[in-house]
Formats: structure tokens, C-alpha cells, sequence
């Protein structure tokens, strides 16, 4: 076949060709995802994240992937558990099964064991191999279909079990007692219970300790929300939770995504759906413009990015080759450039008429930069740098310069050490998280300033013997390995 992602030659194969190219790249990829986990696991068990100066085998994929460090966890987790269902994994590999399958599988998997841990291991492997079964005939949805339904039933039967239990303790309780004013022998407790719970463990599972189990429609550990971001810059929502959160949502959604009639009497024209979007921006606009210091909110903060050149007058920006309209022509400056100053914190670039929307209710920090992009140095202040300082340094790190973690997960390190005389000021402040702040103090890596004016992350000689700079996380243009 001619070469993978050659767009240009594909329009040459036969019709055979090209299902059968598919067909087979499929297959390929199914087995390649089988022999990365089962590589991820080699490397998790033998530890080689200590070797090369990583705290975690997570935070080694993630950063040398650039995936988030929740994906890197989920993959390490998933090649753990698959080493424990050959199973799962042949089928896999054999292209049995698409990738997407054990990702459900496994998710499945957890889910149920949550809903009751009490299952015994003959149990567990029938129910996994009930999945396997699903996703052999069926979509990844159809397997997550079954695996709740499984959940259901198996916190049903412990529950049913904890209930037994009960009763049969009563009723021996019961029996004891009354051989007790007979005058008879009376057998030990701990031998019939151990009996019982035996005979159990054989069948379903033990029998739940303390409390009575949760029923899985009430059970918050098996909630689940997830918001991810699509390729055309909207974000889908997935959830499953509990009677009691959903009944919140219910209580507070309800009046506010009820019909609206329009001004002339009309009917409201939305649909249930968008009143229930519409409903969930209202509740989240009435928590962020609440009082912070009652509800733990605060107002939206809205940067806005001015040029120096924007600000010279025609005379001025002619001497400096040329207006800024020009230079942003030349420079490509657009929603897709690391450049564009209109951005919000988790979901990235937005159009310039939507900041302008968004600055009519907001707290505005504006901000002048240079011609790099840069923050003008904001002044000098205490050991810890200030909201604006901290505000000018997300501006342009955007992320950790090291590992891409979000903003509101960092903290303004010192390039050149407080103790070792440097400045707070935002040419000595560069954004990383916890996790390499440490690596910074314990592990050898180093951050600089190049002659852009932005941080550059240098690792240790025991990751690159060569210690090359590296650009900072959001200005990096490698692939991912």
C-alpha cells in the first residue's frame, strides 16, 4: 500500500484498496494500542519513572505525550488492570474489539466494583467476561449500557445479602436465647458465620460490613461529570449521578428553564433542551457574581490585551516599520495563533466580538504588552507576587511552562531564587505547578529567560545530557511520541 497519510496518492487505489487499507489499519491500530499497554505496564511495574527523574509513571507519559495528566493516569490504569484479563487483552489484540471497548470494559469494571466491593473473584470474572461478550457484537455505548445495568443489580443483591444477613443473625440471636433458658449447648457464632460468609463468596459476593449498602441509584461514589472540549471549540457534558444530585439539578434548574412567553404573548419557540442550557448559564452567572466572600465566588476577570504599537501615534508606528495592522497581517495573528490576546482560561481562544461582549460585565484588567507579546514589567513589590502580577504572568505563560497544567493550578516561581536576590517582578516570575516546582528544587531542572522575554524550561543532564532549552509548554511546536 503506498505510504500511511499520503492524501495525494490515495484518489490512485482501486475501491478494494481502500476498504481493505481501512480495514486493515484498523486491526493495526487495535494492536498496537494492546502492545502499548502492555508496554506501559512493563514500565509501570519496573519503575523506570524513578529512573528518568519523573515523580510518577503518570507525570513521565504525560509530560513526553502532552496528553492531560487525568489521560496519562487512565491509560497507566487501564495496562495495570489488563495485565490481571488476558482476555480482554487477546481480544484486543486480535482485533476482536476496538480500543474503545476496553476503555468501557474497564470503566464498566470499576463501576461495578464500586457499587459493591464485596464480589467475589468467580463473580467478577463472569461479569467481565459478560462485557467482553457485549463488545464483541456491539458499540462501546452499548457495553457502558450493560455495566450499569450490572451495577444495579449487583448493589441490589448486596444489599439483599446485607438484609439476609440481618435476619439470619435475629433469627440465631433468637434461637441462642431460647437454648440458653433450656439449659442447652449453645454453638460458637464465629462457625456459622464463617460458614455463611463462605458460602457467599462462592455465590455473589461477602456480605457488606456496617452499614447497609447504598442502592446503586443513591450511591454518590459512582457519580460521574465530564466536560470535554471538541475540536471545533464547543464542549460536550457527560454525567451520571445520584437521585440526590440530580435532584438539586432538578430543584434549581426547573424554575428557571420553565417556558418564558415573548413580549407580544407568543410561545416560548425553544426547545426542552435549550431551556435546560439556557437555565444551568443563568445558575452559573448568579454564583460567579455573588459575594465571594459568602458563596466562595467571584466576578469574571476579562484581560484585555492592548499593543504597544496600537497605542503610538502613525508617526511613531511608521518608524517602527510599519502600523499594527500591517504587523498582524505579517504575522498571522488570528484566534489560532499562541498570540491572540482574547482567550479564556480553560477553553482557549474566543472571537474578538465575544470578549467585547463578555467586557460589558466583567472586571477588566488591561494590560499593555510589547512586541513579544510580553507584559511591561508591572513594578517591583513583597516576597510574593501580586493579582496583577500574577494576572500579566498568565497572560503570557498561559499554562506550567513545564508540564501544561492550568493556570489555576500554578504558582509564580522565582527564576532567580528569592533567597539568591531575585526580584518579584514579572520578568522573574515564570507559572509551574506543585509537581514541578519540586523538580525544580529537587531534580536538577532549571527555567531561563530567553531573548523573547519568554521562559524556557532547561532539563537536567540525566534527562538530556545536552540540557537543551526547551520553549515553554504553549510555545512548544513538536509532535507528540
Amino acid at each position: 500500500m503506498h505510504k500511511l497519510g499520503d492524501f495525494r496518492s490515495a484518489d490512485t487505489l482501486s475501491d478494494q484498496e481502500i476498504v481493505s487499507g481501512i480495514s486493515d489499519i484498523t486491526h493495526a491500530e487495535n494492536n498496537f494500542a494492546a502492545q502499548k499497554y502492555a508496554l506501559l505496564a512493563e514500565f509501570s511495574r519496573r519503575g523506570l519513572n524513578v529512573t528518568l527523574k519523573y515523580s510518577t509513571p503518570t507525570r513521565w507519559l504525560a509530560s513526553g505525550t502532552r496528553v492531560a495528566d487525568g489521560n496519562a493516569a487512565r491509560q497507566f490504569d487501564t495496562a495495570n488492570w489488563l495485565t490481571h484479563w488476558p482476555a480482554v487483552s487477546k481480544a484486543l489484540t486480535d482485533g476482536d474489539i476496538h480500543v474503545a471497548h476496553v476503555r468501557e470494559i474497564y470503566d464498566g469494571y470499576t463501576h461495578i466494583r464500586t457499587a459493591d466491593p464485596t464480589l467475589g473473584s468467580t463473580r467478577i470474572a463472569d461479569i467481565v467476561d459478560d462485557l467482553l461478550g457485549v463488545a464483541f457484537d456491539a458499540t462501546g455505548a452499548k457495553v457502558q449500557k450493560r455495566a450499569h445495568e450490572l451495577a444495579h443489580a449487583v448493589a441490589h443483591d448486596a444489599r439483599a445479602r446485607y438484609d439476609e444477613a440481618q435476619r439470619e443473625r435475629q433469627r440465631r440471636e433468637d434461637e441462642r436465647r431460647e437454648q440458653e433458658k433450656l439449659g442447652d449447648t449453645v454453638e460458637p457464632e464465629d462457625k456459622y458465620e464463617d460458614q455463611h460468609e463462605e458460602k457467599a463468596e462462592d455465590c455473589n459476593g461477602g456480605v457488606p460490613e456496617g452499614p447497609p449498602p447504598l442502592p446503586a441509584s443513591e450511591n454518590p461514589a459512582l457519580n460521574r461529570f465530564d466536560l470535554y472540549l471538541q475540536s471545533d471549540g464547543r464542549t460536550s457534558l457527560r454525567g451520571d449521578v445520584d437521585k440526590i444530585l440530580a435532584e438539586k439539578l432538578r430543584a434549581v434548574l426547573s424554575p428557571l428553564s420553565k417556558p418564558q412567553p415573548e413580549p407580544d404573548a407568543t410561545l416560548d419557540t425553544r426547545s426542552p433542551s435549550n431551556r435546560q442550557a439556557d437555565a444551568l448559564s443563568e445558575l452559573l452567572d448568579t454564583h460567579l457574581t455573588g459575594n465571594a466572600s459568602e458563596q466562595g465566588a467571584s466576578r469574571p476577570q476579562v484581560n484585555v490585551t492592548v499593543n504597544l504599537r496600537d497605542l503610538l501615534t502613525p508617526e511613531a508606528q511608521a518608524k517602527m516599520g510599519g502600523n499594527a495592522a500591517a504587523v498582524s497581517a505579517e504575522t498571522g495573528t488570528g484566534t489560532d495563533s499562541p498570540d491572540w490576546p482574547f482567550r479564556l482560561g480553560w477553553t482557549g481562544p474566543i472571537s474578538k466580538n465575544l470578549a467585547q461582549l463578555l467586557s460589558c460585565d466583567a472586571d477588566l484588567t488591561p494590560i499593555i504588552i510589547d512586541h513579544n507579546g510580553i507584559p511591561l514589567a508591572m513594578g517591583r513589590t513583597v516576597r510574593l507576587g501580586t493579582t496583577a502580577q500574577r494576572t500579566a504572568v498568565i497572560l503570557r505563560d498561559r499554562c506550567c511552562v513545564m508540564c501544561g497544567r492550568p493556570a489555576d493550578w500554578c504558582l509564580l516561581h522565582h527564576v532567580v531564587f528569592w533567597r539568591n536576590g531575585g526580584p518579584t517582578d514579572v520578568t522573574n516570575l515564570a507559572l509551574v505547578c506543585s509537581e514541578c516546582h519540586r523538580a525544580i528544587h529537587n531534580d536538577g531542572w532549571e527555567i531561563a529567560f530567553g531573548d523573547d522575554g519568554h521562559p524556557v524550561v532547561i532539563p537536567p543532564v540525566t534527562v538530556d545530557p545536552h540540557r537543551t532549552p526547551r520553549p515553554s509548554y504553549h510555545r512548544r511546536r513538536k509532535p507528540a511520541v
